[in-house]
């Protein structure tokens, strides 16, 4: 294991484990291997959580519902507890053109700590759990824009947002013939009825990410 891990840097190295994540064991549960060898994409999910919740916590609450996903904490710092070569549960019930139903078998699930959408107290806003949150930490969204429905929603912070374009960005050099980032999408969009997943919580559409993470890698 610690030789797939050497680098972070090399291209198509096809490696299991992500070099800038911590691992966590044991293993959260896999239900299957990915018919390609790897994830072709990532679902960008908020854990509608506490935004301080430490990682290996946040890993260990999925493992006890039995789902596998990538978790993130409010820092950037990602939290690995599976090889990339295999997959679980994250999504539930979903579709999306070019993959059909049930994506948690294509694509690799990232849980953003993030409270989500927030629900109005007075002339702010407070989590569903009854938290007020400062101004700075809330993103509103008037009118719906792509995939983000109208309503505020907990910001991820400028660490989150780095890390997961990193993340993204790693993942298509370390396989870049399996990995598409036209697969880079949010829960409200594989599963629109139930999910308003990430949202306003991120900074940009999921659209306007693919069209970033696209960019950055020509260049890169």
């Amino acid at each position: 294991m610690e030789k797939e891990r050497v680098s972070a840097s090399a291209s198509g190295q096809k490696l299991l484990w992500i070099p800038f994540a911590e691992i966590v064991k044991p293993e959260m549960k896999a239900r299957g291997t990915y018919s390609k060898g790897y994830p072709q994409g990532l679902v960008v999910h908020h854990t509608a959580g506490h935004q301080d919740k430490l990682g290996k916590s946040g890993v260990a609450y999925g493992r006890e519902q039995g789902h596998l996903y990538l978790y993130m904490d409010m820092h950037g710092k990602i939290f690995q507890a599976f090889p990339l070569n295999k997959w679980g549960y994250h999504a539930g019930k979903s579709s999306y053109p070019g993959l059909g139903s049930g994506v948690s078998a294509k694509l690799v699930g990232l849980e953003v700590a993030a409270a989500g959408k927030l629900d109005r107290a007075g002339s702010g806003w407070k989590t569903y759990w009854g938290k007020p949150l400062p101004k700075e930490q809330v993103r509103e969204i008037p009118k719906k824009n792509a995939n983000q429905q109208p309503g505020a929603y907990q910001r991820y912070t400028a660490a989150q947002e780095a890390s997961i374009i990193e993340l993204c960005l790693w993942l298509k050099k370390n396989n870049p013939a399996v990995f598409n980032f036209d697969y880079v999408l949010g829960h409200d969009e594989v599963a629109p009825t139930r999910k308003n997943d990430p949202g306003g919580s991120l900074s940009m559409t999921m659209p306007a990410l693919r069209e970033l993470l696209k960019k950055r890698y020509a260049t890169a």
